[in-house]
């Protein structure tokens, strides 16, 4: 007969091994689900979204009380698109609609709560009315991208395919989760990024196979605004394709 003592400790021991087997299945359940439902799928990856970033999440602060005329910024002579405030600054100067200054000046966010509407002081309506008329003046813009996926190589179409959304007919791109966006009006010319230099193709076939992403610097002219849906319209004019470390690998423009 098993001695009460031995029976006691063996119990104790299987009721350990099952509460840890028990928690460490809880856990890779909760895993398996968050991956589950952080794998792209097909129909994600591929549909144009209707709000999505531009590859750079900077934005003025919407309580900015440094928002001045240099808040517009010059590169190479072109106006650097970069923040939601410009944006909105960009759409007014180009809709004719009458300017909201609280709806530039607040940042809408993702939350459920929104922010209490930022109440522009004179002194800040001057500044955006100013950046208004700077940016009638300068209607060819600079778009900085991040996070570019390329297919490798095709030889049929000697180009290098662009497989996000980023030049996806009906796509649409905005800087906070406000209605303000822009799109471009030609966004096909860039679908495909050609290329014939032998080194540069092997390179990118290697960074491709790595899983490696890409930067992209735009040019584009603005068009006009369309104020029903408060959408910028943009025209392609070149793309340059750099590295992770910011080489230059293809400059394309549009035929």
């Amino acid at each position: 007969m098993m001695d009460k003592n031995a029976f006691h400790d063996i119990l104790e021991f299987v009721i350990k091994r099952l509460a840890t087997t028990m928690a460490v299945a809880i856990v890779v359940a909760a895993i398996t689900s968050l991956t589950a439902q952080a794998t792209p799928t097909a129909s994600n990856q591929n549909a144009p979204g209707l709000a999505d970033t531009p590859g750079s999440k900077a934005s003025i602060a919407a309580s900015d009380k440094t928002l001045t005329e240099g808040s517009l910024k010059l590169q190479d002579g072109l106006a650097l698109l970069d923040s939601s405030v410009l944006l909105k600054v960009y759409y007014y100067a180009y809709s004719g609609a009458p300017v909201d200054y609280s709806e530039i000046l607040t940042e809408n966010t993702e939350n459920i709560i929104q922010p209490n509407p930022v109440q522009a002081s004179n002194e800040q309506k001057k500044v955006i009315d100013r950046l208004i008329q700077i940016a009638k003046t300068k209607p060819d813009l600079l778009i900085k991208v991040d996070d570019i996926a390329l297919d490798s190589y095709d030889k049929t179409s000697r180009s290098f395919p662009v497989v996000n959304r980023l030049f996806m007919k009906g796509a649409r791109f905005y800087f906070d989760n406000s209605r303000y966006h822009y799109h471009y009006s030609d966004a096909s010319a860039f679908g495909a990024l050609r290329c014939a230099d032998s080194k540069t193709i092997a390179a990118i076939n290697s960074s491709v196979a790595n899983y490696e992403h890409f930067s992209m610097d735009i040019v584009a002219h603005v068009n006009h605004a369309v104020a029903k849906e408060d959408t910028l319209v943009i025209d392609l004019h070149k793309v340059t394709l750099k590295d992770s470390s910011g080489h230059l690998l293809i400059t394309q423009v549009k035929p």
